[in-house]
């Protein structure tokens, strides 16, 4: 059978020997005239080039045919070049093929008959290049010429090696050939050669343990049947998983906890061991990986270093069971002394480029800003230990330090510039090891203050530059800000206009970059540089919720409006849209909602305009909203419509908000149910229309409107309804919440742990009117899928008869541990965004018939734990439990709900 007709593509095997092959016979034959002399062109074939059929073919030692391309030289030519003085090659001899033609081994080596020789560098590196295509390799002494009349005849005398087209596994019981193929690295190889096996072996070993078969064997075997003259064989003996049992870590008496509980970060996290043994959802353990677990003792290391036990050593003993199906792991800490830090000094550098090495020279100047400035801010103190997180910590600081004063951080430029940026060039560490003290001199280069000329923003392809602008508070001909900027960034990052969703693909966040004004040494101008994302989220679901029954989605929200950039028709809307060449780019924002169901039938139209006089700074914005709800509850039937048109101002760019404008709504409560029923539900009868102000102070300063995983928010509103302005009772309701999120992560943009602390509270008073008599509608409520986990939906008291008389005066406080269950890895970065989440809870509700009493022994309290899931669906499965509850209170445990946003 023949080889195949294409050149093997073959992965990097060992090396056999240096590659003489020959050249000093070659160096020899080329002596005198042509020492030294620069290659001419020659005659035959460019080093590497293939020949016209480089099929492989039967073995065909002898002579190799003369290229019927190669002409004679032209005895009438007008004009000879320089005679080359390379002799011409007559004929060429090949021994030592079994699976290759001749003249395809010659022409990759650079011999045509008729040519000339190749000069002894490229006969070496070509002959490098056919081991590496065809694993033939020129023997030590297998390449030599023969004086002839006319020229000369070259020897070759090679060794192939032999390969086989289809190597067989056998011995493997849990993972398929496929698998197989890939752990080896062959991909759509069909060659293996003999020189490979040992390296395939291995990888196939190291795959093998990784998925915990610790104590598998691959022995390659090579027989002499194949088609090739091998036949190789991969033998496996896979012998049982191994699950680790349980891991335990002695010696470590000095690594103190922080924290409590969940949020204690022990010396496990601190090392972020990942060996586990049995757990809850690991009943046999989980597998046991040699690599991870020196990755552990690593980690376990550096985890101690980094808190100051410098001459920490940590070994990892390892016991298998007698069926060696089990692993106990111990990690053994020798802590050493704890190293303590003696003097704390801060030196400054300029840098220069050394002009051959181009390596950076540090030359010391002095401190701009004065010590007693900077020493209060260092983290590290003389006397402390000697903690790596405290030396992060100090570099930020500095960095923060300068960056108030229009130092500008190096890697922000644009362009190379040598001493013009704040550098972090690390810190000098001197050790005392008798004394167990260390000096640490910081060492910065201080760059100069810089003043902003001009902002630029580039790639805003259909968001308009004022839009990005009114949010950044750094102005030109001021000095740079660098807390400012940052928090400017943030900003622009929060409108969710330049990102994919919390869920979707990769995009760069919004950032900043400098570039000098030449000839102005202390100008700058800013680019903030963002990338267009998805704007439009639209969606069309449904399913069942414990607090609305069957329900529907409908729904689509434009984040970026533009009310002005109309489509061309109609009919052209929906592509336009998507394309973002219609309503959008002006930062307005456009929702509608539409949600039928079999207890609930909501639908809502929202537009805001965030300046509408072109303000940019201090902008004046418009909102308007209209709602439908319509709701069956067990006591009765509740119709509602509510619409307002509000002005809002922001203050600076926007953190700092106030609304006020007018506020309408309709109650109509029908439909009631027999029995017991609340006196203010009964004297609610019937349709009550609402018509007043309302206003709203909010202070917004989380990461992401979406899903925000840091910062808070806080927020006051406030509405009047009144008879004069033609409402039917006066009524005054105050709401105030407070949002606080806690990441556990730098980049807070990575699935982390983190913390939410929520608090609400809210007050409804009857104007001229009795206490406790505020409209069934407008009172306030708890339990649920939302507030008061653990409890039926309006399932807390007071009660009166069967069913909750709700509250005029209300507080509400929640706290949430969350961790994410389920991640997946954004293509391109270290982040990892989240798709599932699992958090613990803790709800308290206070519920007061009366306005302006709170009667805190009617606190209901419950705990529990819920599950998330945040993408394509945002599904909410909370299951709670009372933990203090009164007389009436109708628990619940498993609540669930489907959310709009």
């Amino acid at each position: 059978m023949r080889p195949p007709a294409h050149e093997p593509r073959v992965a990097a095997g060992r090396p056999l020997r240096p590659f003489a092959l020959g050249a000093l016979a070659m160096g020899s034959l080329l002596s005198g005239p042509l020492a030294g002399a620069a290659p001419a062109q020659s005659d035959g074939p460019a080093p590497g080039d293939a020949a016209p059929s480089e099929d492989a073919g039967p073995a065909n030692e002898g002579a190799v045919p003369k290229d019927p391309k190669q002409q004679d030289p032209d005895p009438q030519a007008a004009e000879q070049p320089p005679e080359d003085p390379r002799p011409l090659i007559v004929d060429i001899r090949v021994q030592g093929l079994q699976f290759r033609r001749p003249e395809v081994v010659a022409r990759r080596l650079g011999l045509v008959v008729g040519g000339r020789l190749p000069y002894p560098a490229q006969a070496t590196q070509l002959q490098r290049q056919l081991f590496d295509d065809f694993r033939i390799l020129v023997e030590r002494e297998g390449y030599s010429f023969e004086e002839v009349e006319g020229g000369v005849v070259v020897h070759l005398s090679v060794v192939e090696l032999p390969y086989d087209l289809d190597p067989k596994f056998v011995g493997n019981t849990r993972f398929k050939v496929e698998q197989l193929r890939e752990w080896a690295e062959l991909g759509d190889r069909v060659q293996v050669y003999t020189d490979e096996v040992e390296a395939i072996a291995d990888r196939i070993q190291r795959a093998y343990r990784r998925q915990g078969y610790h104590f598998v064997e691959v022995f390659p075997r090579i027989g002499g049947s194949g088609v090739q003259g091998r036949e190789i064989v991969f033998e496996i003996r896979e012998g049982p998983k191994v699950y680790v049992k349980s891991v335990k870590i002695t010696g470590n008496d000095n690594f103190e906890s922080e924290g409590f509980l969940f949020w204690s970060r022990t010396l496990r996290k601190a090392a972020s061991v990942k060996s586990k043994g049995r757990g809850f959802f690991a009943w046999w353990g989980h597998r046991y990986d040699e690599e991870v677990v020196e990755a552990d003792r690593i980690g376990l290391q550096q985890a101690y270093r980094d808190r100051g036990y410098l001459d920490v050593v940590v070994a990892a003993n390892v016991s298998f069971s007698r069926d060696r199906s089990g692993a106990t792991l111990e990690f053994v800490v020798d802590e050493g002394p704890l190293y303590r830090v003696r003097r704390v000094d801060v030196q400054a550098f300029e840098t220069e480029r050394d002009p051959v090495t181009r390596e950076r020279i540090e030359r010391p100047v002095d401190l701009v800003i004065p010590r007693d400035e900077i020493d209060p801010l260092l983290a590290l103190d003389p006397g402390g230990p000697f903690e790596a997180i405290r030396v992060q910590a100090d570099q930020r600081r500095l960095l923060d330090l300068y960056g108030e004063r229009g130092h500008i951080e190096s890697a922000r430029f644009e362009e190379d510039l040598d001493n013009a940026g704040w550098r972090w060039l690390g810190q000098d560490v001197v050790f005392d090891v008798e004394s167990k003290t260390v000096d640490v001199v910081y060492k910065i280069q201080q760059g100069r203050p810089f003043t902003l000329r001009f902002l630029e923003v580039e790639g805003n392809l259909d968001t308009k530059d004022h839009v990005i602008r009114s949010k950044i508070g750094q102005l030109p001909g001021a000095l740079i800000d660098g807390e400012r900027m940052r928090a400017d960034r943030a900003r622009i990052e929060r409108t969710g206009y330049f990102s994919d969703g919390f869920s979707r693909g990769v995009h760069p966040p919004p950032q900043f970059t400098f570039r000098t004004v030449p000839g102005v040494p202390d100008l700058v101008d800013a680019v903030m540089r963002v990338e267009e994302g998805r704007t439009i989220n639209a969606n069309l679901s449904g399913g069942v919720a414990s607090d609305q029954g069957l329900v529907g989605i409908v729904s689509l929200q434009i984040g970026n409006f533009d009310a002005r950039r109309l489509p061309r028709s109609i009919w052209s809307t929906p592509g336009e849209v998507y394309r973002k060449e219609a309503f959008t780019g002006n930062g307005e924002t456009f929702g509608v909602d539409v949600s039928p169901g079999s207890e609930v039938n909501y639908s809502r139209i929202f537009y805001q305009h965030p300046d509408v006089l072109a303000r940019y700074f201090d902008p004046i914005g418009l909102i308007s909203e209209f709602q439908l709800r319509d709701r069956i509850f067990r006591s009765h039937d509740e119709a509602r419509t509510f619409a307002r048109l509000a002005v809002t101002r922001a203050f600076g760019q926007g953190d700092l908000s106030m609304s006020i404008g007018a506020r309408w709504q309709s109650l109509d409560h029908s439909d009631f149910s027999d029995g017991a029923l609340p006196q203010t539900l009964v004297n609610s009868r019937g349709r009550r229309e609402y018509v007043g102000l309302t206003g709203s102070l909010s202070y917004n300063r989380l990461d992401s409107a979406r899903l925000p995983r840091s910062g808070y928010a806080v927020r006051w509103t406030n509405t009047l309804y009144g008879e004069a302005f033609g409402s039917d009772e006066n009524l005054w309701k105050s709401e105030f919440t407070f949002d606080r999120y806690f990441h556990f992560s730098e980049d807070t943009f990575s699935a982390a742990p983190g913390v939410y602390v929520g608090l609400g509270a809210g007050l409804a008073v009857p104007i001229d009117g009795e206490p406790g008599s505020v409209n069934y509608g407008e009172r306030f409520f708890a339990g649920g899928a939302r507030v008061g986990r653990g409890f039926r939906f309006r399932g807390i008291g007071p009660y009166q008869g069967e069913f909750p008389i709700g509250g005029e005066t209300f507080l509400r406080s929640t706290f949430e541990y969350r961790v994410p269950l389920y991640t997946q890895s954004v293509p391109g970065t270290s982040r990892r965004r989240e798709l599932f989440r699992g958090s613990l809870f803790l709800d308290t509700v206070t519920l007061d018939p009366n306005a302006y009493e709170l009667d805190l022994d009617q606190t209901r309290v419950s705990a529990g734990i819920a599950l998330g899931l945040i993408d394509p669906i945002p599904v909410t499965f909370s299951f709670g439990w009372p933990l203090r509850e009164g007389n009436g209170d109708e628990r619940q445990v498993f609540n669930f709900s489907l959310s709009l946003r």
